[in-house]
């Protein structure tokens, strides 16, 4: 019989662990936090047996052959439970990483493309066996590649197998070869393995979209530039590791990081000016005019007018300052339920760092543009009046202002204290809105548009890009434009450090509860403790 003992309750507490483990393992959670909780199922079970093979005595009780039967049973009850409890343990595998850098853990872009594959990709890694962050790129790669059929991945070193690299058009260390049907995309030098989930983005799309930004009228695109400078910060995560402390020189007004971005996903770029083209060329899958300064012509309005009527993609980011006055907003915005003021959205609730003009967002409707969205952040933006859009078109608001919001003019000067003029009314501003369907009388319903319009170009420039997640909303935005769903979704490289931005009133309660309320508990405790023993 078995020993009875203390460890009675430790056995139960175990088993009951076990169970709820794997209850809520089947539970519907998402397969990280099910995997895990199976993970610590199995983990109890087999610490649940160490406990009960303790107590197990030496010899049985009975006759010779009763005591070789209950041990052989025993026996075999644990290689049955062990067996079993590894299976689990491979099919429900987890990654558990306690380094503080985080070096055993894949970075996010690699990661979701591998989670969110749905066609077979190849994926063979030339490396330099005596280059350490080679090596590591390596071992990243197979974490993530675990239990995922759709990607097969190989590990080749070069010096080894250099005839299979030649016949791949492999000529240097540390070259990836990505194949996914009959398209093949090369990476040279490959030591940060985010590099491969953007390369696998290019080699999964099927077509090149194309994005026209408009120009000549004092918008900020240029063509991306042959060379861009970078700096290297230090960081937490070290030298050794490629990319971690990369930083990108540009300047703030520039589109750089949206565009190296746009190219990362395999994104084509032009641009066109509409006071020279009798159309939008048809290569175009997206017309973006970020930033415009100047007004535009009537027959550029038509031209934009007659894109949207058939069909078009159009993205407009307006300034406060932008003239979209006159045939602009008559023929362009009003005909689907829009209008905008030249005002600036002043927000006293939720705002970046202490500058009430810069509204933040924590909050979004359902859509595919946000479903990745975190805080974001809309720098001097304008408002856009909403009314019921036509029948056939579908309006909704991605991101507004909080109900404390109001209007101030853009030449006024911009104070971060809640400088309201007397008068001025409250209430919810949409700074960015959403729209499809057919184009109020256009040439056949069959034809359906696309258009977004948010009231700030900054959210897409260099200055802002990179904060919290204004460069995936830029980006998700123009996705969404050019219906590019069929391959993941991942975030952008800013090439910038991270950085812990607080609203308002994140800042306000990190205030009390740290500068007040903790202070304020010690002493408290400190009166408590000193009352008592006195």
């Amino acid at each position: 019989m078995l020993r009875s003992g203390r460890s009675d309750i430790a056995l139960l507490a175990l088993a009951a662990g076990a169970v709820a483990a794997g209850v809520l393992g089947f539970a519907g959670f998402g397969e990280t936090v099910s995997d895990s909780l199976l993970f610590v199922a199995c983990f109890l079970v087999l610490l649940a047996l160490f406990v009960l093979a303790i107590r197990l005595p030496l010899r049985g009780s009975g006759s010779h052959r009763s005591a070789w039967a209950a041990n052989a049973s025993i026996v075999l009850g644990a290689i049955v439970i062990v067996v079993g409890a590894n299976v689990a343990l491979y099919r429900h595998d987890v990654h558990f990483d306690v380094s503080r850098e985080g070096r055993n853990t894949p970075p996010q872009q690699l990661a979701d493309v591998i989670a969110q594959l749905r066609a077979p990709l190849a994926l063979t890694y030339f490396y330099n066996a005596g280059d350490p962050n080679a090596v590591n790129v390596k071992e990243l790669v197979q974490t993530a590649a675990r239990n995922h059929p759709l990607l097969a991945f190989r590990a080749i070193d070069l010096d080894k197998e250099p005839g299979l690299a030649r016949d791949l058009g492999v000529r240097a260390y540390n070259t990836a070869v990505l194949q996914a049907e009959d398209r093949k995309v090369l990476v040279e030098n490959v030591t940060d393995p985010a590099r491969l989930g953007y390369a696998a983005l290019r080699v999964l799309r099927k077509r090149v979209e194309t994005v026209c930004f408009v120009t000549g009228h004092g918008e900020t695109f240029r063509p991306l530039p042959s060379h861009f400078h970078f700096s290297h910060v230090e960081t937490l995560r070290g030298h050794e590791t490629p990319g971690a402390g990369d930083v990108l020189e540009a300047a703030p007004e520039q589109l750089d990081r949206l565009q190296l971005a746009l190219d990362q996903v395999g994104f084509g770029m032009r641009e066109i000016v509409t006071a020279t083209v009798a159309s939008i060329p048809p290569d175009c899958s997206v017309v973006a005019d970020i930033g415009p300064r100047t007004a535009f012509a009537a027959d550029e309005v038509a031209l934009l007018g007659n894109y949207l009527k058939g069909g078009g993609r159009l993205m407009l980011l307006l300034d406060p300052l932008s003239l979209v006055e006159g045939d602009f907003e008559r023929l362009l915005l009003k005909p689907v339920g829009l209008s905008t003021e030249a005002a600036i959205v002043i927000d006293p609730l939720n705002h970046f760092r202490a500058d009430a003009d810069k509204v933040a967002v924590p909050y979004y409707p359902p859509h595919p543009i946000t479903k990745r969205l975190a805080l974001t952040v809309f720098p001097q933006a304008r408002p856009i009046a909403v009314t019921a859009p036509p029948s056939g078109v579908s309006l909704i608001v991605l991101a507004a202002s909080s109900q404390d919001s109001y209007l101030r003019s853009p030449k006024a000067a911009i104070a971060a204290t809640d400088g309201q003029a007397p008068g001025t009314a409250r209430g919810a501003q949409p700074l960015a809105v959403a729209l499809e369907g057919a184009w109020p009388g256009g040439a056949s319903p069959d034809k359906r548009f696309r258009l977004v319009v948010v009231g700030t170009s900054k959210i897409a420039s260099n200055e802002y890009f990179p904060y919290v997640s204004d460069g995936e909303l830029s980006l998700a935005l123009l996705r969404w434009l050019a219906e590019d769903d069929a391959t993941p979704s991942v975030a952008p490289q800013t090439f910038k450090l991270p950085e812990i931005v607080l609203t308002s009133s994140q800042m306000r309660d990190t205030f009390i509860t740290l500068e007040v309320l903790l202070p304020l508990s010690t002493a408290l405790f400190g009166i408590a403790m000193w009352w008592r023993r006195r």
